[in-house]
């Protein structure tokens, strides 16, 4: 296995770098990096010493190639924009190549930008919208927040005001940090409402920061998502998405936590699938539907959370479509197709030890066929409720709370000795 050295150049230039960093860029085989990179480095006594004369200097190479690249050497260093391990390349190289690495970390834009700007990095929202679409932005355009971006040619100031805008935050402070490091730094400071509307350019060397600011609610600050802020397939699509009383308490159930895989089989529009994904930004939730109609609702919703970094969206019917997906922390079976039988015994044995199942059931003949399961497995559901939501309605010109089906909750937690 190759030697793998990342060194974050920093934002300085020419770069200052430590000993170490120095030592990896004399002795390694290969040196890869981008032009400019490359470029930084040759006047700062890096070049290879007589040891290493067959030492190599190659244009970095598409993520996907770069790990075949590397392999072709004993010793690699990767040059890095600022902090390697901050959105760069290193946490990837380390998917890859386990303990081989090596980063060294530099001091990023995104550090630069706090300095211009007085804004301490501890009270900010870091994004990344570099190679990432602009509607991700949405999920954190909520009153009161700093956020830190990093951007690319989808992503302009102009576009980001736009977005603030969009989300009722036009009176927001952009702050645009431009070319951070070189002798000819800038920082220009914009209010949303104007910048949306302006011509003006920016260097591609930029990070931007924002104060967001205006009355909001476009996006929701906290759990439970009005149910009119999901698009839905006209009023027929309504009653595909799971109320957000109903929501809560399955999410409750569920008990979503970091850097885990889900399951939400018939996500219909989405309810659960995007309130799932919102608030466990680490999480991967994969939403299974087969209808084009609610697909069509479902994509527009994630596209409207900004959760399309950790919402699949799978077009299939359960169980068939399952196979390839990964094990699941957590499932939740909102709809069936009338195979709700199949889907739970699959969706229990594919599930982790110490995983959670949650199924609903509105009618009898499907809540028979959850508490048939229980017997099935010989082991009760930890919980199991009926949730009865009365809503305000009028009927003749008088206020009336009128009752909606209840919804019966069942979840099963899988035991860790399962795994034995």
């Amino acid at each position: 296995m190759p030697k793998i050295t990342v060194v974050g150049l920093g934002i300085g230039q020419p770069p200052l770098l430590n000993s170490t960093a120095l030592k990896a860029l004399h002795s390694c085989d290969c040196i890869m990096g981008s032009p400019r990179q490359l470029e930084s480095i040759e006047h700062i006594h890096a070049l290879p010493n007589q040891s290493n004369l067959n030492q190599v200097r190659l244009p970095l190479p598409k993520l996907k190639q770069i790990a075949d690249d590397i392999k072709g050497f004993d010793h690699v260093t990767v040059l890095a924009s600022g902090d390697p391990l901050l959105f760069g390349i290193g946490k990837y190289l380390q998917s890859q190549f386990n303990d081989q690495v090596t980063c060294i970390s530099g001091v990023s834009s995104l550090q630069g930008a706090c300095e211009l700007t007085g804004l301490s990095l501890q009270d900010a929202q870091l994004v990344s919208l570099h190679g990432r679409p602009l509607t991700n932005l949405n999920r954190y355009l909520q009153p009161n927040r700093n956020l830190l971006i990093l951007t690319d040619q989808d992503s302009h100031p102009q576009a980001i005001a736009q977005a603030l805008v969009a989300a009722n935050l036009a009176l927001s402070t952009i702050h645009v940090c431009e070319r951070l490091g070189y002798d000819d730094q800038n920082q220009q400071q914009f209010i949303a409402k104007e910048l949306a509307t302006s011509s003006a350019s920016f260097d591609e060397l930029h990070v931007t920061v924002v104060h967001t600011q205006g009355v909001g609610n476009v996006m929701p600050n906290f759990p439970g998502i009005a149910d009119a802020h999901f698009v839905t397939d006209g009023e027929s699509g309504k009653g595909l998405l799971t109320k957000r009383e109903v929501r809560l308490n399955i999410l409750t159930l569920l008990q979503p936590a970091p850097e885990e895989a889900a399951w939400d089989i018939g996500a219909g529009c989405g309810g659960v699938a995007i309130e799932w994904a919102l608030w466990n930004a680490t999480g991967q939730v994969y939403g299974i539907e087969h209808h084009d109609q609610r697909i069509a609702c479902l994509n527009a919703n994630r596209e409207a959370f900004g959760v399309s970094t950790n919402l699949h969206i799978i077009q299939g019917r359960a169980p068939d479509c399952l196979a390839e997906l990964p094990n699941p922390d957590k499932v939740f079976i909102g709809g069936s197709g009338g195979e709700l039988s199949a889907i739970l015994q699959l969706a229990w044995q594919r599930l982790k030890p110490g995983g959670r199942l949650v199924a609903s059931a509105v009618t009898e003949p499907s809540k028979a066929t959850l508490w048939g399961f229980t017997q099935h497995i010989d082991q009760g559901p930890a919980d199991y409720l009926q949730v009865a939501i009365s809503r305000h309605d009028i009927i003749a010109g008088q206020d009336l709370l009128r009752p909606a089906l209840p919804v019966t909750l069942m979840c099963w937690h899988k035991a860790l000795e399962e795994s034995k």
